[in-house]
């Protein structure tokens, strides 16, 4: 099992100096990866209940909504000048949200930047109102939109001459250069909770990456993974098993949020992370709520690696 961590600094900060303390703390601590998800901004209102259906979890509380939200490439970036290490990932990038060329470009710079260390996580997205205030009309049609913008991304790394024609993205007759560092790209883990997700990743991804599922859940998707991979002739073996998971360690959370999240005393943790290995998982992402510093922050990440990791 490996670990990564979510870059979100208590009370919502934005401070350089914060991300910088949390990005190096997670690789002297020996976490996998840092990761970052995708807002661009939080519409004043919105139909709560598409998060329930597209992310499985609770409707984001108010304060997140109110707090910063940091965009993921231009975050990382700046962080990969600080760290050596640990690998960068973006989970997941809400791929209708940009036109596929612009993102295809700054990824691949990122990569570079990175010296090879990137993770690229990719999602279609769920809340229609900020499709909305972006101006964009994909959002009835983003998963078909979001397919097309993987096979755009694909052309783009590793081809000379890139060449794809769909129903929304058409590339040709253009060079994209620099390329990844990784070859023949960085790796694409795939999000999305429910059966459009998992059929994504049997045909694009290095990876599933939901969020917020029960060992139970999990158990059963992997088993509909391998079946999708198997239809298409991939190796099962050759695609990971991600899940993020809300994180607080010793909070006695209690009620049903715990079946989904790694919230607990040090034994309890250890006894979720054994129900995940037993559900096909091969990382967590620790989304960590509920601390009021960064020094409290890191000093959590310290114990859960120290009690519970080295316990595995």
């Amino acid at each position: 099992m490996r670990y990564g961590v979510y870059l979100y600094p208590p009370r919502g900060s934005a401070e350089p100096d914060d991300l910088v303390r949390l990005a190096e703390g997670a690789e002297r601590l020996g976490f996998h990866s840092v990761w970052l998800g995708d807002h661009v901004a939080w519409p004043g209102r919105f139909d709560a209940r598409d998060h329930h259906r597209d992310v499985g979890g609770k409707p984001p509380p108010p304060a997140a909504v109110e707090s910063n939200v940091l965009e993921p490439i231009t975050t990382l970036a700046f962080l990969a000048g600080r760290v050596d290490r640990v690998r960068l990932g973006v989970g997941v990038l809400v791929a209708p949200y940009r036109h596929p060329v612009l993102s295809a470009k700054m990824l691949a710079m990122l990569d570079v930047l990175s010296g090879g260390r990137l993770i690229v996580g990719i999602g279609a997205g769920w809340l229609r109102e900020e499709f909305q205030l972006l101006g964009s009309t994909s959002y009835e049609h983003r998963g078909t939109v979001t397919d097309e913008y993987i096979e755009v991304f694909r052309q783009l790394w590793v081809q000379d001459e890139p060449s794809f024609e769909g129903v929304y993205a058409r590339v040709s007759d253009l060079r994209l250069n620099p390329k990844p560092v990784q070859k023949p790209h960085p790796p694409i883990w795939v999000g999305g909770n429910g059966e459009a997700g998992l059929v994504r990743a049997a045909r694009f991804g290095d990876a599933w990456m939901p969020l917020h599922q029960r060992p139970g859940e999990m158990s059963v998707k992997v088993a509909r993974l391998i079946e999708l991979l198997e239809a298409r002739g991939r190796d099962p073996g050759t695609v990971e098993v991600a899940v993020g998971c809300r994180f607080h360690l010793d909070w006695n959370a209690g009620g049903d949020t715990v079946g989904s999240s790694m919230v607990g005393t040090a034994a309890e943790l250890l006894e979720r992370i054994g129900q995940y290995q037993q559900a096909g998982v091969r990382q967590l992402n620790l989304i960590s709520e509920g601390y009021s510093s960064v020094d409290e922050l890191l000093d959590a990440w310290d114990r859960f690696m120290r009690e519970v990791v080295a316990s595995v």
